[in-house]
């Protein structure tokens, strides 16, 4: 890994576009990964193991290795996670609305009858 600290301001700009690349290269390691796993379990010799050496073990580690990375990724996408925009209803904005209007409906009575009570 690289000394560099990641810039998180980058990600933040379109979270949701590094989120899904980071699941969609996530998918595919582990299929790789996978496959590996298969073709070295055919290639045993005896049940329950795998050949510990060659070009199929390096692969399938290789693999193995770059999901580890990928669960780093997660967690710099959930240190940068955006907070989740809270909309407003209908509902509330009429309440909001009723409740200034009333409120300046009072104020207007108060400066009519000539100051507070």
């Amino acid at each position: 890994m690289s000394s560099d600290k990641v810039d998180l301001s980058q990600i933040r700009g379109d979270w949701d576009f590094h989120s899904r690349y980071v699941t969609n290269a996530m998918e595919q390691t582990l299929k790789r990964a996978n496959k590996y796993w298969r073709e070295l379990k055919k290639a045993s010799r005896k049940k329950g193991q795998v050949p510990v050496d060659g070009q199929l073990m390096e692969e399938f580690i290789e693999a193995c290795m770059q999901t580890r990375a990928l669960t780093d990724d997660y967690l710099i996408l959930n240190e940068c996670k955006p907070t989740a925009k809270r909309k407003t209803t209908k509902k509330t904005k009429k309440k909001v609305v009723k409740k200034t209007t009333a409120a300046k409906a009072k104020k207007k009575a108060r400066k009519k009858a000539g100051g507070r009570k």
